[in-house]
C-alpha cells in the first residue's frame, strides 16, 4: 500500500482526502458487492466488467490485489470466492489505513 499518489494529487489538502477515502471507501464496497453477486451468478462478463471498474482504484493505492483483479478482467476464470474475498480485504484495510494515516 502506497500513498504518495494521493499526497501528490492532494498537496496537503485533508478535505480532498477525506473525500477520496470516502468515495474509496463506497465505490469499493459496491463493487466488490457486485462481483460477488457476479461470480455466484457465473456472470463472466460483469466479472471482467467489475474488474476493469475496480482496477483505477487498486492502482492508485498500489494495493496488493491489483495483479488479481487485472488477471479477473483478463480471463474472469481467475475469479473465486477467495480472489474476491482476498480484494475485499485489501480494500477494507486500506480505507483503515488511509484514516488511521490522514486522522478521519
Amino acid at each position: 500500500m502506497d500513498f504518495s499518489y494521493l499526497n501528490s494529487i492532494s498537496d496537503g489538502d485533508l478535505d480532498f482526502v477525506q473525500q477520496f477515502v470516502s468515495t474509496f471507501e463506497n465505490n469499493t464496497a459496491n463493487i466488490v458487492a457486485s462481483m460477488k453477486k457476479a461470480y455466484e451468478n457465473g456472470s463472466k462478463d460483469d466479472l471482467k466488467k467489475l474488474a476493469h471498474q475496480l482496477k483505477p482504484s487498486l492502482q492508485m493505492l498500489e494495493l496488493e490485489t491489483l495483479q488479481i483483479s487485472v488477471d479477473i478482467q483478463d480471463d474472469p476464470e481467475a475469479a473465486t470466492a477467495e480472489t474476491i474475498a482476498a480484494i475485499e480485504k485489501d480494500c477494507l484495510d486500506a480505507v483503515v489505513a488511509l484514516k488511521a494515516e490522514y486522522n478521519l
